[in-house]
């Protein structure tokens, strides 16, 4: 065999030998850790008390009705013994507590039951669960021994429509029932062994690809961010980055909003608050939507991940839920992607996983560009794309995923303008035109990276052409502006303190603080009754015209006594009832719309509805606009309905400008119809008492939550601001280098192993480490690596200020900071923070030590993640 072919023999056998390793690690704990698991379960507790016990005689048995929509697979009750250990056999009937049709059986050996803990019979087949039907389960003991049996229950009735017999005697309880509606069986061990055999393909393939040479480095990071990347959006499905449903949320809502400007319903989605959401009517999955990963998130994904729907395009449901903020820049790939799933109709987990790799595609594409752009430090670049914080990020909603790539990007064509032209030469389109529109989209992302974006201001004048000075103080004009005009609310709130929290909680705290209680003049908070039926309808042709000229006046309270007179003829409103819905519309526990249908359109016969089709439009108009169209315009009006119904004639007036002009002097938004048509006043009534009562409820802000470390009290209380600083050093530096890399994944709470932890450290410092063979210009030096340490660390303080301006008065360390808050950073500060006497021989080969560690790694990584959900 000749000295060649060896060679190319010499990568394969080594990523075999790699690849074949893992895969052994792999089985061995499967072996170990994961068949044994296979038992996992979720259960429904009907009744979880067993204070009491009571005696089974002979011949008799138990029985308890009891409701549930879920499967039954094994059902648990919780026995006690009476003169020995009962042996024989007991028997199990679950039966239909209306029809008394026998849905399963079961049958188990007494002798095998331990007393006052849930003992599981399983069911001889499955049973479909159904919404609302009832079930009565019978156990029978047949006793061959001396022992006898008693039963686990309630002292007094739980379930309340349900009854609970013993010995064909009626008992004041309820039997302990646990059931079990969901096993995970092999699916589990099937799940772990393809993502770890995929693991281990992606390491042989990477390995082989680095030793060989085949492809050059940034073609290589690209293959396996994506590789990577998706096997991570598997272990760590939607929902589970770091408040990744917030922006879930933001990506929904702007595709929701593109779909209906492209739909020929004549109502336009127009702004939408940040505690509110738009997805589609089927847009849900609770087992999924929880945060928490679980080996039923893994079966929840999987089994959903080729589902369609029925939802049209632009159909969409409002839902109270926050989002992120106002600043749509970094959602636009993964909207596009969830408006891509509307149009092939995709179902929700789909749109999902649509979504996240949208994202992943994008930052892979913008990680390639770095690592290919930057004259030195390539390294450094493609360890960066490739640690699991990264990735983790990279393949979810987060606006960190395209974030990480526009600064990673932007870093590697700063190094390239500064350090990788000739003197004197300028800047080919290829690069400052990437480089402008990089930073621009950076600067408003996140305002802790403005001194990164300010790099650009590095660049020598003699490479911009002419006017460098003027280009460059456009740009960071752009960027500023820019930058402050997105985020001013974080801005203002942040300097005022008015909140607590991240800028996604804080949402909800300034929300909470804003609402005012209305109080009747002894100080005692008003308590509505609710409104009574509509009057009737005037029986005068010029009702409209003689409506009282004191409604014309803009107030909250006009603008209801219009809605009552135009849509139910009436003048006399019991000032409870005008107050109540003042009250509401106000607080926001009802919109001006919603209102209005249930007076417009209401499904009683009232007056309202009796409307002709020119009243009901002069009666539109006048509530909402407080002018009559029909008086100025009235074949606009008439051409305007007979294009669609009266519903659509309704949307046209509350979502026109003129309206929300004449509503805001009253505080009051128009709002967003409801989707029920028509709308029951009664109905809206107890939602808004209900919406009341929960506000009550709730907890307020406390006062010394809303006292934070504003500017101005730092400046006062300069002693206290330290020792926070320092405390939270020293209390939390661990988990910030942990969290950094990938130590602590999704919201911190899976813990990987120190192990990996090292060993992306080392590799990191393998990929700094400067090569002697590279001809590329050197490491940023003199006074231009002063001002990268400074933009550097300039982003590491703003983050960690922008932490701590949330952070209230009596906290003991900084609220909210975390390590991955620095990876924007991270190749900016290790090609510029770390000594330089320390370098490698060849760059070639550390890039290839690296490429191979980087696979190693990251397919360990992915099993601990997984072992990390298993044992949950």
């Amino acid at each position: 065999m000749t000295h060649t072919h060896q060679k190319k023999l010499r990568p394969l056998a080594v990523a075999l030998c790699a690849a074949g390793a893992c895969l052994a690690a792999l089985l061995l704990v499967w072996l170990a850790v994961v068949r044994p698991n296979a038992d996992k379960s979720l259960s429904e507790r009907v009744c979880d008390e067993y204070s009491l016990y009571t005696l089974i005689e002979p011949g008799g048995s138990a029985e308890q009705t009891f409701s549930t929509g879920n499967d039954l697979i094994v059902m648990g009750f919780v026995f006690g013994t009476r003169g020995g250990q009962p042996t024989g056999d007991l028997e199990l009937v679950l039966s239909d507590a209306g029809t008394g049709e026998i849905l399963a059986r079961s049958t188990g050996d007494m002798a095998g039951i331990l007393p006052g803990q849930y003992v599981a019979l399983g069911l001889d087949h499955t049973v479909e669960g159904a919404e609302g039907r009832r079930y009565r389960v019978t156990l029978t003991p047949h006793y061959t021994g001396d022992g006898r049996l008693t039963i686990g229950h309630s002292d007094g009735a739980v379930l309340w429509n349900d009854s609970f017999t013993v010995n064909g005697e009626a008992v004041e309880g309820s039997l302990a029932l646990l059931i079990t509606y969901r096993q995970i069986g092999g699916f589990l061990s099937r799940f772990f062994l393809v993502i770890g055999a995929l693991a281990c393909l992606v390491v042989f393939f990477g390995v082989w690809a680095a030793l060989s040479r085949k492809l050059a480095l940034h073609k290589l990071v690209f293959v396996l961010v994506l590789a990577f990347g998706i096997l991570y959006s598997f272990v760590l499905p939607p929902y589970a980055a770091p408040d990744e449903k917030y922006h879930i949320n933001q990506s929904f809502t702007l595709a929701c909003q593109w779909a209906n400007r492209l739909s020929g319903d004549e109502w336009k989605m127009g702004h939408v608050p940040l505690d509110m959401t738009y997805r589609r009517e089927h847009d849900a999955d609770p087992l999924l939507q929880e945060e928490r990963t679980t080996v039923f998130s893994w079966q929840e994904l999987c089994g959903n991940l080729l589902t369609t729907t029925t939802d049209s395009f632009d159909s969409h449901v409002a839902l109270e839920e926050l989002q992120t903020d106002r600043n749509p820049a970094m959602y636009l790939v993964s909207a596009a992607a969830v408006f891509v799933g509307y149009l092939l109709h995709l179902g929700f987990v789909p749109t999902l996983m649509l979504g996240r790799t949208a994202n992943l595609v994008v930052f892979a594409l913008l990680a390639a560009f770095a690592v290919k752009r930057a004259p030195f430090g390539k390294r450094v670049f493609f360890a960066a794309a490739l640690l699991p914080m990264t990735l983790h990020l990279a393949v979810s909603f987060s606006r960190d995923s395209l974030l990480l790539g526009l600064s990673f990007a932007f870093t590697a064509l700063c190094l390239q303008a500064v350090f990788g032209c000739r003197d004197g030469q300028v800047l080919p389109v290829s690069v400052w035109l990437p480089l402008v529109c990089f930073g621009v989209l950076l600067a408003p992302a996140k305002l802790v990276y403005l001194p990164l974006a300010a790099l650009f201001l590095l660049i020598p004048g003699s490479r911009l052409g002419h006017n460098p000075s003027a280009k460059k103080a456009a740009y960071l004009a752009a960027c500023v502006l820019l930058a402050l005009s997105i985020n001013r609310s974080v801005v203002s709130t942040s300097v005022l303190g008015s909140g607590s929290g991240s800028s996604e909680t804080s949402t909800t705290a300034v929300a909470q603080s804003a609402v005012t209680q209305q109080s009747a003049p002894g100080g005692e908070r008003i308590v509505h009754t609710a409104p009574s039926g509509n009057a009737e309808k005037q029986q005068d042709d010029s009702w409209l015209s003689a409506m009282p000229s004191e409604y014309r006046e803009n107030t909250a309270s006009n603008f209801v006594r219009r809605l009552y007179y135009c849509a139910a003829g009436t003048t006399e409103i019991p000032q409870r009832e005008l107050e109540f819905w003042v009250q509401a519309l106000q607080e926001g526990d009802v919109t001006a719309a919603v209102l209005g249908q249930s007076f417009f359109f209401s499904p009683k016969e009232t007056a309202g509805s009796a409307l002709t089709d020119d009243e009901f439009m002069s009666a539109v108009s006048l509530v909402y606009l407080n002018r009559d169209l029909m008086e100025h315009d009235p074949e606009m009006c008439r051409q305007r309905l007979a294009s669609g119904d009266r519903r659509l004639f309704f949307k046209s007036i509350i979502t026109c400008e003129e309206c929300a002009g004449v509503l805001a002097p009253c505080k009051i938004t128009p709002g967003d119809e409801d989707d029920r048509y028509p709308l029951d006043r009664d109905i809206l009534i107890e939602e808004v008492k209900a919406s009341q009562e929960l506000r009550q409820n709730q907890s307020q802000p406390s006062e010394e939550d809303l006292i934070c470390y504003t500017p101005g009290y730092i400046l006062r209380h300069l002693p206290q601001t330290v020792l926070l600083v320092v405390r939270s050093v020293v209390e939390n530096a661990g988990s910030w280098v942990q969290g950094l890399v990938g130590g602590s994944l999704s919201y911190s709470s899976l813990e990987l192993s120190w192990i990996w932890v090292l060993a992306l450290y080392l590799l990191l410092f393998l990929a700094a480490v400067p090569a002697r063979d590279v001809e590329a210009p050197g490491l940023p030096t003199g006074r231009y690596r002063v001002w990268c340490i400074a933009a550097a660390l300039a982003c590491c303080a703003l983050a960690m200020a922008g932490c701590l301006v949330w952070t209230p008065t009596y906290y003991d360390t900084i609220y909210g900071f975390q390590g991955r808050y620095l990876l924007p950073v991270l190749p900016l500060m290790l090609l510029t923070c770390l000594p330089r006497r320390l370098s490698v021989a060849s760059g070639d080969d550390a890039a290839v030590s690296l490429a191979c560690g980087m696979c190693l790694v990251n397919a360990g990584v992915l099993v601990n993640a997984m072992l990390a959900v298993i044992a949950r």
